[in-house]
């Protein structure tokens, strides 16, 4: 049963005032959206009734020259382009796309569902008939209303995972009371009308620039040919011509302007409606609250872009995942990083720019963030402050680890589901190695051929031989294939091993001294890379998880960057010397003394301090905010 109940007070009035000043009602909603879809098919059939009017007046007198005729002939093409393409063909826009997620039952969430009804109840409006949570920084609100929204229908809630791992509850409820907002003001009964309007006018416009473009692309390949066949003939090249326009590129220039119409006025309305959904929200959840939601917002959408980025995908080049549910989910070990969380919290009560009159886009859905929380603090003091301790959003869901496993299944692909999870403390290493290892294959291959070819006669025993019977197979035959290479360098092979290995365009067009320089180059990289796939194994040097600064801390001797690159530098020389670096791969039985390495720019300004033992478990802390 529909809720009929209204908010009652003064915030009730001033969402009112607002209301009636700034968004139109439903019935004029409705036929501002109608009208402008109707008008995208009536300016089609003007086209068409304007070339038949043009056609007659090339006919009123009844002859057939040849400007007539070619007049026929164009207002044919155009209609046809017009009848094609505006009136056939079908796009993506026509219906709404579905929304990968889990959806949640009452009877699996029940404190969840508790809650949105609670809320939906406060609001003045019935709950959804679905939740579904989906990957991202988001929420947003469905319904498939009929008879062009003047008949309610099922309504869904779509809730971004990144929330309820990164809000606190009261924050959420700002969130909720926002959306459900949405869904008192009946703003979701158009929903489907406003999406098919975009999606066709959309899709008709960027149709037309595509066949615009490849026609251009073709006639300019046509001038191309005849050029070359006459300049194989002997003859001049042609004059030079513009390209011809089809009907396509002015068809698509009318259609845009009729594009931009339609999103200026649907989306000055859609502004207007965030606004009154943002005074629902500061009525449920308090204005003060709201107005911290839409700050963190923003922050925690760009904390799970890092995340995502140079966590969860850590091991994407070698294949690897962290723990199921730990996609999303590990982005509450990123929160509950003091260093992090308080960087974060910084950033959030950082002032918002404000952008100018005139920065601002017209096709905008959202007003800008300083805007939203200015109206809110505009708003009277309601007397509601935040309350302590803070209760995680993600506290009420049952079985988050479940959900959240459930959430990768849904929206990853078949093939990244396939890949090895791998718990976090061992991602790091694992990636490198496997990214090292496919590296230092063309090296390793390139040696084998060169030993291959020459009969070299190669030393069995190397530096390293005396450390392989403490290591795993893989890591014996590693090691003593660095060895053997070295020995390989030692007996003045290398010239031949680097021009062997995979050459770059240009390095394939040199000759002579700059060609070996291009294979030393080359040569060298590899062998870095060898080289540190070396040390990883032995032990000489480790690579673990930081939540705190760049996502690897690298943990090795005082100076074994410096010494490596020197090292390998030295192997590569003229004539080479393989003894720094035999010395220094040497040492891989020793405990290594810690320094920080930062093996990248860390996408977090700050010195990055020392960081926890990394968690390879799926718990959540209690309060990641």
């Amino acid at each position: 049963m529909r809720l009929t109940s209204r908010p009652a007070g003064r915030a009730a009035a001033g969402e009112t005032a607002v209301r009636e000043r700034g968004v139109p009602g439903t019935p004029l909603r409705a036929g501002l959206v109608l009208g402008l879809l109707l008008g995208f098919y009536v300016l089609a059939l003007l086209l068409l009734v304007a070339l038949a009017a043009l056609d007659v007046f090339l006919a009123r007198d009844g002859s057939f020259t040849v400007m007539a005729v070619e007049g026929y002939l164009g207002s044919l093409a155009v209609a046809w382009c017009v009848v094609r393409v505006v009136l056939l063909s079908r796009g993506p826009g026509d219906g709404q796309a579905e929304v990968p997620g889990v959806s949640l039952t009452p009877a699996e969430q029940p404190e969840l569902w508790r809650q949105v009804r609670n809320l939906a109840e406060r609001a003045g409006t019935r709950p959804p008939t679905e939740i579904r949570v989906i990957p991202g920084a988001n929420a947003m609100v469905r319904e498939d209303a009929r008879w062009l929204g003047l008949v309610a229908g099922e309504r869904r809630l779509f809730l971004g995972v990144t929330l309820l791992i990164g809000l606190p509850d009261d924050e959420l409820d700002a969130v909720l009371g926002h959306e459900l907002g949405h869904y008192a003001h009946d703003d979701t009964r158009l929903g489907g009308l406003l999406w098919a309007l975009h999606g066709r006018v959309l899709h008709t416009v960027h149709t037309l620039r595509q066949r615009a473009a490849r026609e251009e692309a073709e006639e300019q390949a046509r001038a191309a040919a005849r050029a070359a066949r006459r300049r194989a003939a002997g003859k001049p090249p042609p004059v030079k011509r513009e390209p011809t326009r089809g009907p396509d590129h002015y068809l698509a220039f009318v259609f845009s302007g009729y594009a931009m119409l339609c999103l200026r006025l649907t989306e000055a309305v859609s502004r207007r409606q965030e606004y009154a959904a943002d005074l629902v929200a500061a009525r449920i959840a308090g204005r003060d609250t709201t107005a911290a939601a839409l700050r963190r917002i923003p922050v925690l959408d760009t904390a799970d872009d890092l995340y995502l980025r140079e966590y969860a995908l850590m091991g994407r080049d070698a294949g690897l995942l962290p723990p199921e549910g730990q996609f999303h989910g590990g982005l509450a070990l990123l929160l509950a990083d003091p260093a992090r969380r308080a960087e974060l919290d910084a950033w959030a009560r950082r002032p918002l720019p404000e952008v100018a009159p005139e920065e601002r886009s017209p096709y905008d859905s959202h007003p800008p963030t300083a805007d939203r929380i200015a109206v809110l603090e505009a708003l009277p003091d309601d007397g509601r402050t935040a309350t302590f301790p803070r209760r995680p959003a993600l506290a009420l869901l049952r079985e988050p680890d479940r959900l959240l496993a459930g959430l990768e299944r849904a929206v990853l692909s078949r093939e990244t589901l396939s890949w090895r999870r791998v718990p976090w403390a061992e991602l790091p290493a694992l990636a490198r190695r496997e990214s090292w290892a496919r590296e230092a294959e063309p090296l390793l291959g390139a040696m084998a051929e060169v030993a291959g070819a020459r009969g070299a006669a190669v030393s069995g025993a190397t530096f390293l031989d005396h450390h392989d019977h403490h290591d795993h197979h893989d890591h014996l035959g590693r090691l003593g294939r660095l060895g053997r290479l070295l020995d390989l360098v030692d007996q003045g092979l290398l010239d031949d091993i680097a021009a062997r290995l995979p050459r770059s365009e240009q390095a394939g067009r040199s000759s002579g001294r700059a060609a070996r320089e291009f294979a030393r180059t080359a040569f060298r990289s590899a062998l870095r890379g060898l080289a540190l796939l070396t040390a990883l194994d032995t032990g000489l040097c480790r690579w673990e998880l930081c939540w705190s600064g760049p996502p690897v801390r690298t943990v090795a001797p005082v100076q074994f960057t410096e010494a490596l690159e020197e090292a390998v530098r030295q192997a590569v020389a003229d004539p080479p010397g393989t003894g720094p670096l035999r010395a220094l791969l040497s040492g891989g039985g020793r405990a290594p003394t810690a320094s920080w390495t930062a093996p990248s720019t860390a996408p977090w300004a700050a010195s990055p301090p020392a960081c926890p033992p990394a968690s390879s478990g799926g718990a959540y802390p209690k309060d990641p905010v």
